[in-house]
């Protein structure tokens, strides 16, 4: 029993150590390779942190929910950034998926951040879950009235992404076809088709 509790007091330093390791990073991610065409440290490092995040599996969702509330900004939006690539396959396809369920209220809690980046890296994290993120629906709607256009789109690809169990948040949805910016627009059509789909 005490090696147990020893393993996972262990888990939980070396998450929040991982966690921590974070917050130095640039965000957004690079969107392209540098001109040089070698790898860059820092996308090395990132990749590394990841790695190891994943790694620890449930172990590191503490210390990853801890860190989408910490005061400093940078590191909720590494964080946010963080999970939506542990969780999804748009970062990493050959890496497995990362359950982040279990920490789907502290990242409905963070679609109301003050910062648009964690708000929207957020509900794309909340939108890799799928079906299971059905409880976050209430404040996906809500972030679809955001006056920031990524958030609202943010929101349409994480609805999009829970699939038909998003079904309440079709008349937002429909709502968001009239809405000025063309991308949200576009991206509210494919969540319908998505929530619509059988």
């Amino acid at each position: 029993m005490l090696s147990l509790l020893l393993m996972l007091v262990l888990a939980q330093t070396q998450g929040d150590s991982l966690v921590q390791q974070l917050r130095p990073l640039p965000t957004p991610l690079p969107a392209s390779p540098r001109s040089d065409g070698r790898p860059d440290p820092v996308e090395l490092r990132r990749r590394e942190l990841y790695r190891q995040l994943r790694q620890l599996g449930d172990e590191a969702l503490p210390a990853l929910a801890r860190g989408l509330g910490d005061s400093d900004v940078r590191l909720r939006r590494n964080v946010a950034l963080a999970l939506g690539a542990l969780a999804g396959t748009w970062w990493d396809p050959s890496a497995p998926r990362m359950n982040i369920r279990p920490i789907l209220g502290q990242l409905s809690a963070a679609l109301n951040d003050e910062d648009t980046n964690v708000r929207a890296w957020s509900a794309q994290a909340i939108g890799a879950i799928g079906p299971d993120a059905a409880p976050a629906v209430p404040a996906l709607i809500a972030l679809l009235a955001n006056p920031d256009e990524g958030s609202r789109i943010s929101a349409c690809i994480a609805l999009r992404g829970i699939g038909p169990a998003a079904r309440d948040a079709l008349p937002g949805l429909r709502t968001a076809l009239e809405d000025a910016s063309v991308d949200v627009r576009r991206f509210a059509s494919r969540a319908i088709e998505s929530i619509q789909a059988r």
